[in-house]
């Protein structure tokens, strides 16, 4: 089984590895939609624009939550994959152990400070009324979870790093299975409206982290994970966190803006933020389809990396954005033709339903520019490129984002609001992909000087 692992990162054909490892991954997104999109399903069913809006508002703290993860799972997992192509065994169980470790106490330490502040949030957000009560209920119960929450997207972003997609996937489902099995029942059955949504999301998450600890436990991972390889060096932190904060940067800047947004619509009515909130949960299904294929390629480009096998990993990002390209426009005449069928999916409220419709219709215009940009930007991630990834996680829902929003509302009112996003990705894909070219063209003359020998292999161990 291990030995398969390194066949799929080394060896396998690149179409055929890239299949290998983004078809679990891309999966395990579509469960994740499912995820996302389950506690907004059973809320819409209540006919409550006010519950809605509580989850809708919750979105940029549950972003918060993934940053933090996002630090240890996806910058471990960057220099954890490097670390397998450079054959480092002894470094990657402790990048490995410390990023777990890590994680841990720090969600304990988010849990606490995020009670602590809800009341704060809350008015940062603008929620006001019935809203604000639903809303800090639902906050609550995800700050209580923290430690389940983060630990679980730490593991599986660690995970997919050695190229266990399968696994990965697995657990996803777990949780998923668990959060659509006990929603209608904290919902409708014990009249806990969302609250109970909140409480069935935590113990989602518990299911798969459990999954994934048991799979480390007995011992079917590449890398083992043992708290005895915690060395707690920082020559380890470094390099985690020189990938692990532009990508958490990318979450904060993710939450800020999601926070202006509501903010800004939550002037127009409770129904504005609604619908921004059930158009943007909808729009996550493109979204995360082509981040499945990303995370799906972060290993192979990782590990290719760190072998300087850059033919291979040349070949991997030319693939991978000719698939997501080609998805893209399956999923752009899907949304085109139907936004207004896709809103009603979860909820009938006609105010909502006019509105989100709206939302969507401008958010087409991102599907073909995030589906380059999702690889572009976990490509700079894998091949540990601090300072582009850095830029580009503080362009895309920041430096290009942010502003867009005020200046778009300021002239065009909601109009103007909801076409920021796509600007906002067209550009930072612009950009994303410039100094990707820039680097592999820097690479040019390595390739070169390698084309006669042979990438690595297990003989060379």
């Amino acid at each position: 089984m291990k030995e398969n692992k390194i066949y799929v990162l080394e060896s396998m054909p690149v179409p055929k590895a890239i299949m290998n490892l983004a078809i679990p991954s891309v999966l395990s997104m579509l469960v994740n939609i499912l995820y996302n999109l389950t506690d907004t399903f059973y809320i819409g069913k209540l006919n409550d624009p006010f519950q809605v809006a509580a989850v809708s508002i919750s979105l940029p703290l549950f972003s918060l939550q993934m940053a933090m993860a996002g630090v240890f799972g996806i910058g471990g997992g960057s220099y954890l994959s490097r670390l397998l192509g450079k054959k480092d065994m002894q470094s990657a169980q402790n990048t490995l152990a410390t990023s777990v470790f890590t994680s841990a106490a720090m969600s304990i330490v988010l849990g606490v400070l995020g009670i602590m502040f809800i009341p704060i949030f809350s008015r940062i957000v603008g929620a006001s009324g019935e809203t604000l009560v639903h809303a800090k209920n639902y906050m609550l119960y995800i700050l209580i979870g923290s430690p389940v929450i983060l630990l679980k997207f730490t593991l599986v972003q660690l995970l997919r790093a050695e190229g266990a997609a399968k696994e990965a996937m697995i657990g996803l489902f777990i949780g998923t299975g668990l959060n659509t099995l006990l929603d209608p029942l904290f919902i409708f059955g014990f009249g806990m409206g969302v609250t109970g949504a909140a409480i069935a999301t935590v113990l989602g998450n518990a299911g798969g982290m459990i999954y994934y600890l048991l799979f480390y436990i007995r011992k079917k991972s590449l890398v083992p994970l043992s708290f005895k390889h915690i060395k707690l060096q920082w020559s380890c932190y470094k390099e985690i966190l020189l990938i692990g904060i532009p990508a958490s940067l990318s979450q904060v800047m993710l939450s800020i803006g999601n926070t202006i947004s509501f903010r800004l619509a939550s002037a127009y009515s409770d129904h504005h933020v609604a619908s921004l909130g059930v158009a943007s949960r909808v729009f996550t299904i493109p979204i995360f389809i082509f981040i499945g294929i990303s995370i799906g390629i972060q290993a192979l480009v990782g590990y290719t990396y760190g072998a300087k096998n850059y033919k291979r990993m040349k070949q991997t990002i030319r693939t991978s954005v000719l698939i997501t390209l080609s998805l893209s426009t399956v999923l752009t005449l899907l949304f085109a033709i139907f936004p207004r069928e896709l809103i009603m999916i979860f909820i009938k409220d006609p105010d909502i339903v006019n509105i989100g419709t709206i939302v969507l219709k401008a958010y087409v215009f991102a599907i073909p520019s995030a589906a380059v940009g999702m690889i572009m930007m976990t490509s700079l991630q894998a091949m540990g490129k601090a300072l582009p990834a850095l830029i580009v996680s503080l362009s895309r829902q920041g430096i290009m984002y942010i502003p867009a929003i005020l200046i778009l509302n300021r002239l065009f009112k909601f109009n103007g609001l909801v076409f920021a996003m796509p600007l906002a990705d067209l550009l930072t894909t612009t950009l994303s992909t410039t100094m990707l070219i820039v680097i592999l063209n820097k690479l040019k003359h390595r390739e070169e000087a390698l084309s006669h020998s042979e990438a690595p292999s297990l003989t060379q161990l």
